[in-house]
């Protein structure tokens, strides 16, 4: 039979004391990763809300998305504060999204709708979607006139997606 002596007995406890800490300090890291990745996806997920509220609400603003639709330098100067203000709002979305991707706290079936949502907008090959020209149209017209506001990695990543500007191909 082994000869356990107080020093032994307590070099054990002391070393399953350290893989108890560890392990618990693990289960805390893994429990934080998964409420980031929560925080980020609702973020994302209320800003899409907020906007689509916004635009659901204001008589105004539907408007003048209609008109820019069709031809965006037809908008009165107020016409075009809110257009532009409504596609900064979509395009600060979709940055926090990039963001939050790179960062990797965000789920890769949101990122994914994203860069989908982007690309069907900026290249405009979906005709099953009605009125895909003039979102199409408004879109570029408002991120050619807006994406010096974004980071240049945020910038060649849209214009990578859309075919236009630096980051086209």
């Amino acid at each position: 039979m082994l000869g356990w002596t107080a020093r032994g007995i307590a070099e054990v406890i002391g070393l399953l004391s350290i893989v108890g800490s560890l392990a618990f300090v693990g289960l805390e890291v893994r429990q934080n990763s998964v409420a980031t990745r929560a925080s980020s996806n609702a973020s994302v997920a209320d800003a899409f809300i907020e906007l689509n509220l916004l635009l659901a609400s204001s008589p105004e603003l539907a408007r003048a998305v209609v008109v820019s639709f069709e031809e965006p330098d037809k908008l009165s100067p107020e016409e075009r504060i809110l257009v532009l203000g409504m596609w900064r709002a979509l395009f600060h979305v979709w940055s926090n999204g990039h963001r939050q991707w790179s960062n990797e706290t965000l789920d890769p079936v949101l990122y994914d709708s994203i860069v989908s949502e982007i690309s069907t907008y900026g290249l405009s090959q979906d005709a099953s979607v009605e009125d895909i020209d003039g979102r199409s149209r408004s879109m570029r017209w408002a991120w050619e006139s807006e994406r010096f506001i974004f980071n240049i990695e945020f910038q060649q990543f849209v214009d990578g997606l859309i075919g236009i500007g630096s980051g086209a191909n």
